[in-house]
């Protein structure tokens, strides 16, 4: 069965739900974990209202950035399909999985269920800074990719999504969890944390680099090239390992050495399947890429649910601080 006929099959459910691309989803969920796990050992105490109700917030932004990025993407995602028609996978809109003005007040109705939820943080929960946050944040995405900012089509789309991502998310949510008490342990993690963010903002503009340049797209790759973008996240998830030992040892009565033993060893050996993996990923090579990423991916993502995991341990049971 070819693509045109998988969509043809695809009911209204299952047209929204490819839409909604719940497998990029981990990208804002891991930072909302890290957050709030990190808040809660801080406090040594768990607010399941501030957890779920940060979910849910998390959950509408998701679905505002995903919907809206497909409708401000309309012309690069077209001029990809039209260039690869086989190897690369159905855009909402050009393939009319979902009509343009579906996926617009899809994402309109996001976004307002985003603030919404902000106003329960805010009234409910007496955190006070949670709708001016939920209104940086759509302005954030807007400034990314809609007009008249339109960062990501300046060269300025990754490191948005360093600081959007890497930084204020789990900021965000170590608040609604502990107020803005931080401790030494989450600011050095949260270092971490944004470099991760700019490794995989760096990683999402290879495999649209031909498209994004004839559809006047500005990213990183499309300005330097797929070797030198390569380069640059090797050394951040190089620099990473790095950095993270070096964490575990100065903060060595503060951590507990389970989570080094955990974590490291996991980073380390992702990390090196992307550098084995990196010869393939060059332009226009989309399996190579795929499998790329998916290394970049699991060493983010893996590492922050693991040193995420071992915080909930140390809430449960404060005696392993």
């Amino acid at each position: 069965m070819n693509q045109v006929e998988k969509i043809s099959d695809m009911d209204l459910f299952d047209r929204w739900i490819y839409a909604l691309k719940i497998k990029s989803w981990p990208k804002l969920l891991v930072p909302f974990f890290f957050g709030q796990t990190f808040g809660m050992a801080n406090q040594l105490s768990i607010d399941p209202i501030g957890f779920f109700t940060g979910l849910a917030f998390t959950i509408f932004l998701l679905i505002y950035i995903v919907l809206l990025n497909d409708f401000a993407d309309i012309r690069v995602d077209t001029v990809k399909r039209n260039l690869f028609p086989d190897d690369c996978s159905p855009k909402t809109i050009p393939d009319r999985i979902l009509p343009g003005k579906y996926v617009l007040i899809g994402g309109i109705i996001a976004a307002l269920l985003c603030v919404c939820m902000s106003v329960v943080l805010e009234f409910f929960l007496h955190k006070s800074h949670s709708i001016i946050f939920s209104l940086i944040c759509i302005f954030v995405f807007a400034a990314y990719s809609l007009p008249p900012i339109r960062l990501n089509y300046r060269g300025g789309g990754e490191l948005l999504e360093m600081m959007g991502v890497g930084f204020m998310l789990p900021v965000f949510h170590f608040y609604l969890q502990s107020d803005f008490d931080f401790n030494i342990s989450f600011l050095l993690f949260l270092i971490l944390s944004t470099l991760f963010a700019l490794a995989s903002a760096l990683a999402s503009g290879l495999s649209d680099e031909v498209s994004d340049e004839e559809g006047g797209k500005s990213t990183f790759v499309t300005l330097f090239g797929n070797g030198f973008v390569r380069m640059m996240i090797e050394v951040l998830l190089v620099f990473s390992v790095l950095y993270l030992s070096g964490c575990f040892y100065f903060l060595k009565e503060i951590t507990s050495p389970m989570t080094a033993i955990v974590s490291i060893p996991y980073l380390s050996y992702h990390v090196f399947l992307v550098l084995r993996k990196s010869s393939r990923a060059v332009t226009n090579q989309f399996i190579g890429q795929k499998k790329y990423k998916d290394h970049i991916h699991k060493a983010i993502w893996g590492t922050l649910i693991i040193l995420s995991f071992f915080e909930i341990v140390k809430t449960i049971n404060p005696g392993l601080r």
